[in-house]
This record gives C-alpha cells, structure tokens and sequence, in this order.
C-alpha cells in the first residue's frame, strides 16, 4: 500500500516536458509511480484540474539565524518552497569564536537588513565549528529542507581576528586554517563557499565586509578546497548594482582566473544595472565560454527587476534626512500620523540625506520609483514612475512619492527598480531565463525584511510570468517549473530533487493555477523581540508535500515538518 496518491492532476514534470494528466504515487518518501496509479494508498489528494509539479527549490536565501529558531521559514515555506540554502553573500553565524557574536550580527544586519533585536534574542550560539552549526541545524525538525554555503565573512574573523578590516592579506597560517576549516565544512555537507566582493555591503558601523576586495590567492586557496568536494562557489560581484563598470570588468577578469585554474563549478550574481546595461552581454558571453571547460558555471537572475519595496515603515529615499531621523524618535505607530502634518512634510522635502547613506542611492532613481497600483505589478509603464507623474502634474518627484509612501505605507506598493528594468520592460529577464546556465536566484528570502519581498518570487513566477503577463510574451508553465526545480536543483548538484519521477524525493506543489493570488504586502511583527517585516501573503496553493507529508494544504499549515538538513555529497550527487 502506498502512503499518497495525488489522483488526475496536470502533472508538470519539471524537466521542461509538456504537462500530461496522471497519477502521482509516494512511498516512503519517494515518487513510486507517475502515470495510472492502481495500487492502493492510506490517502489520496484529488488534483483534478490542478497542477502537480516539483516543490520549489530557492538557491538564494538568509534564514541563517532564522532556520535555529523557526520550524517554518516564511515567507518561503507559504509560496510552495521545500528546498532551500543558506549561507549565501559571505554572511552566517559560523565558524565562531566566543566575544564575535555581537561582530557577527552587526555583519547580518549591516548586509541583510535583518534587525538585531531578533538576532540577539533568537540565536542561541550553541555551535563553534561550522560543522557544529550544520548538526544544529539538522538536529531541528522543519517544514522544508535547507542545505548551507559556508560563509566567508564568519571563517576570516575566525582566522583573523582583528586583522580583518586593516587590508592585510591572511597569513600563510592564517590561510591554512581557513582552507582546513573549508575542508572540515565540505566533509560535513556544506554545498560550497559563499563570498561576497560588493562595497555596497557594510557592516552596521559602515564598515566594509570582512571579505571585501579579498585578494586571488586566498580565494583560489578556498575555491581549490571547494572544488576537490566538488562543491560551487558563490560569489557578490563589486559593481553589479551599477556603482563602477571598472570593478565589474575587474570581477569577471579574476573570476575567469578563479575558475580556470581549480575548475571549481561557480555561480555569480547577476544584474542588468542602469548605468552600464550592455555590458550584461559580455557577462553571459563569459558565462559561456567559462561553461566549454570542466567547471559548470551558472549566473543567478531574478524573476522580476530587484529593487525596493518602499514604506516609512522601512525604506524611502528620504532616509538619513534629519527630520526623518527625529520621527524616528518616536514610538513606530506615530510616525504617519507625525508625517502626515504639513510643516513636518515641507521641512523634510528641504533636506538631504546623508552622504553615501541607502536614502541618497535611492534619490538616483526618481525615473525608476514606480506606483505598482492596487494590483501591485510589478512591470510596471513608464507613465507610473513618480517622475513621470510630477511631469505631468507640475510638482515634484519628491512630493509625489512622499505622498503615495504617506497613503500606502501599511500595505506597500511604491517599488524602486533599482536593476534589471533599465528599458523599463523585463523582456530581457524572461529571454535571459530561458539561457541553459542562468538559474532563478537572488529572492533573498528572510533577509531585508523592511524593503524587500521577495521571497514570493516562485508564485510570481507562475502568476506573472505564464498567467498575467500583459506586456510582451510570457513563458509556458513548463518552462517556469523547470526554472523553479529541475533547473535550479542540477546547478548545485542536488540531483534527488526538482523532477517528478519515480525514485526521486516526493516534494511537490499541488496549485489552482488559476486561484493562486499573491496578497498585498504588508508590515508584521512576528520575529523575536517583535522585530517587523514586511510579508506578502500567498494564496492558491492546495497542497504542499515535503518527503511524501504533506505540510500545508488550503494555504494553512498542517503542523507536519518532515524538513531536513540537506547535506551535499550525502542528500546531494
């Protein structure tokens, strides 16, 4: 007898083949059966109608602290994730020395945006090693799996100490240690090693990473190690986000180093940014050319423009100014009422922000801040920019989006493309998608938790992307699947997962494609301390199924958490 069958469904195989209607059968973890299932089940799902398709699997999350207190992991867990992994940007909580803690999350909250307070009262820090943290993590029941890079940042203040930060390079002892600490992580079941090279990730002092500008023989050192387990390397390039063309062509020249030499299989992030959009091409003609050798190389995209979710709950371009400063003196629920007064507005549109603060970036992109409307779409016409709205009313960009942030700051929807929308159409992300080495990455789920909601990424993909695209053509179902699963699972060489086959891990979706609705977002204060985040809310999902057990059915949680610690070389071939 056979644990589940999901009876009739439109079973999307996650290979990219055409939808057929069949039976899914599940035992003991695993797909038995695809096709006309007549062996009896102890229970069956009726999927008439709907899709059946791999679970979702995110390359690109930061639930590191998050995933040693929290069996769910929200927002991924409500939109049909069931794989995920940590460790990403060079950010984590190990390897780690006793008195770095507080070091160690001021790097998180410095780059992730992920407040401090729940930080400080969610970790436990009952590891030393990475391998530790790893058995922390795997000793934890959850509701999804969850493999880990290992982080950079972390093992170069482990190694290094107070040195980190003084632009001296590692020691040969110090290199040692860390090359030793990569190999102990690998053997353990680490996927690989995470970097991150941008300037614009700080510290919460404003300090550059511990792993910025880090020079080629150390990461060739680390790279090697990786590559001997047969691991990937992850990395943040400078200059991705348009701050200088110079660094990115610096980046991709020593990546072709990195990966000619040790031939470690590697992925990068990649953005269209505005300021230099054509050189995108030669980033995916080196993709190429660096995937004819032995290492596999993959660039992660996202599904849609990455930007920021703007509130004067959370991020706005009139950050840093000095009357915002002083709202923010006071309790969180006066603030709108404060701003709302026009003396407060007329003082704070006079001012500046800060120099080199998040709130100048922001004020670079006016023609890029755009009124996602009620339905929040994100492709949005040039005609809903805040520019284009002061041009045609005579005021100024400023006093508009001011205006729009005052009314919609509880339920956000004024969204700054700040990359992969400089034509201000995301034709490019969708034809760059269907690039064999191009994978679906950077959701950053868990992490910028006041600007950013992305998490939701996969259920936009298959509302946008095959449902409601109205701009330009969309994708097929199978081919949003397979990017969501097949495609990504293979890029990491997590080979058990991602496709509805017999023998592989029985984590799927069961979706109304045609009811599946992302909510507006909205701000909550779930996290410890009652830290807020701002969460969008996903409904349509009739069935989510982690190892053959079901975890959430009708968009409630089931309370089962079947998730696991995904250890590469042992969950993964």
């Amino acid at each position: 007898m056979l644990d589940l069958v999901i009876r009739g469904g439109r079973v999307v195989d996650g290979t990219g083949a055409p939808e057929r209607v069949a039976d899914v059968g599940i035992q003991n973890g695993r797909t038995i059966e695809v096709g006309r299932v007549t062996t009896p089940a102890k229970r069956e799902i009726d999927a008439d109608g709907l899709l059946v398709t791999p679970g979702w699997i995110d390359l690109h999350t930061h639930y590191d602290g998050q995933a040693t207190w929290d069996p769910q992991l929200d927002p991924s867990f409500s939109s049909g994730v069931t794989t995920a992994i940590v460790g990403n940007c060079g950010v984590g909580f190990a390897p780690i020395t006793r008195g770095m803690e507080t070091r160690l999350i001021e790097l998180m909250e410095g780059v992730e945006e992920i407040p401090g307070t729940a930080l400080h009262e969610g970790l436990r820090w009952n590891w030393s090693s990475f391998p530790d943290y790893l058995d922390v993590l795997d000793a934890m029941p959850r509701a999804f799996d969850i493999g880990a890079l290992l982080p950079h940042g972390p093992l170069r203040l482990w190694a290094m100490g107070n040195k980190v930060g003084t632009d001296k390079c590692a020691s040969g002892e110090e290199l040692k240690a860390m090359a030793d600490a990569a190999d102990d992580a690998m053997r353990a079941g680490a996927f690989g090693l995470a970097t991150s090279r941008t300037r614009l990730h700080r510290t919460l002092q404003g300090e550059m990473t511990p792993d910025y500008q880090v020079d080629a023989p150390e990461l060739k050192a680390l790279a090697s190690v990786v590559a001997r387990h047969g691991g990937y390397f992850e990395v943040v390039p400078d200059g991705l986000s348009g701050e200088s063309l110079e660094a990115l062509q610096h980046e991709m020249k020593l990546y072709d180093e990195i990966i000619g030499e040790t031939g470690v299989n590697f992925h990068f992030l990649l953005f269209q940014a505005e300021n230099y959009p054509q050189y995108f091409a030669e980033q995916l003609a080196a993709l190429h050319r660096w995937n004819g050798g032995k290492a596999r190389v993959n660039a992660q995209l996202s599904g849609r423009c990455s930007g920021v979710l703007m509130s004067f709950l959370g991020s706005h371009p009139f950050l840093d100014r000095p009357t915002m400063l002083e709202v923010q003196k006071l309790p969180v629920d006066r603030w709108l009422g404060e701003l709302a007064k026009p003396e407060v507005k007329a003082r704070l549109l006079t001012e500046m922000s800060r120099a080199g603060s998040f709130g100048e970036f922001l004020n670079q992109f006016w023609h890029r801040i755009y009124d996602l409307g009620p339905d929040r779409d994100y492709e949005p016409e040039a005609s809903r920019s805040v520019m284009a709205m002061a041009e045609a009313s005579g005021r100024t960009a400023a006093d508009i989006a001011y205006d729009l942030l005052l009314a919609h700051s509880h339920q956000p929807r004024l969204y700054g493309a700040t990359t992969n929308y400089p034509t201000g159409s995301l034709d490019l992300v969708r034809e760059t998608h269907l690039d064999p080495a191009v994978v679906l990455g950077v959701s950053d789920a868990g992490a910028h938790v006041l600007t950013v909601c992305d998490g939701s990424v996969h259920s936009f993909m298959l509302t946008h992307w095959t449902r409601d695209r109205k701009r330009g053509p969309k994708l097929s179902i199978e081919q949003a699947v397979h990017i969501m699963t097949q495609k990504c699972a293979q890029s990491i060489g997590l080979n058990d997962r991602g496709v509805i086959a017999p023998g592989m891990k029985a984590d799927l979706n069961v979706v109304d494609h045609d009811a599946l609705t992302l909510q507006p977002p909205q701000f909550f204060s779930d996290l410890p301390a009652g830290a807020r985040r701002v969460m969008q809310k996903v409904t349509g999902y009739r069935a989510t199924i982690v190892a053959g057990v079901p975890t959430r059915e009708n968009d409630i949680a089931t309370g089962e958490l079947p998730g696991r610690l995904a250890r590469f070389g042992r969950t993964a071939t």
